[in-house]
């Protein structure tokens, strides 16, 4: 093994700061906000996070192609999409709106290679 194989020593430190920055933001909400009641408004924003958060990652993978909006070579994504938040909406659920969006998108993308 080379000594390069274990990578350098500011690659080591930017992986130490990051996991040192990563507890101390998780450890912010878990270890000092435990067993403390917070107001309901920011309860309701915390509960709102993730869905937030999972809406910035998926939106931009399902509109976007090379970069730029592209509704043209994207429009069965963005079918799949809407049928799975439309049913997530009515019905709730985790799994199944998954599978069915996969589905959608799976069946449009082999309906028009026909």
């Amino acid at each position: 093994m080379s000594p390069t194989f274990w990578g350098t020593t500011d690659g080591w430190i930017a992986i130490a700061g990051l996991a040192f920055g990563t507890f101390v933001i998780r450890y912010s909400f878990i270890g000092l906000l435990a067993g403390r009641r917070l107001p309901p408004r920011v309860e309701r924003a915390l509960q709102l996070a993730v869905p937030a958060i999972f809406a910035a990652i998926v939106i931009p993978l399902i509109i976007f192609s090379a970069g730029r909006v592209d509704f043209s070579t994207r429009w069965p994504h963005v079918i799949a999409a809407i049928v799975t938040g439309l049913y997530a909406w009515r019905r709730g659920g985790m799994l199944a709106p998954i599978v069915l969006g996969m589905t959608t998108l799976y069946t449009i993308t082999y309906l028009t290679k026909l």
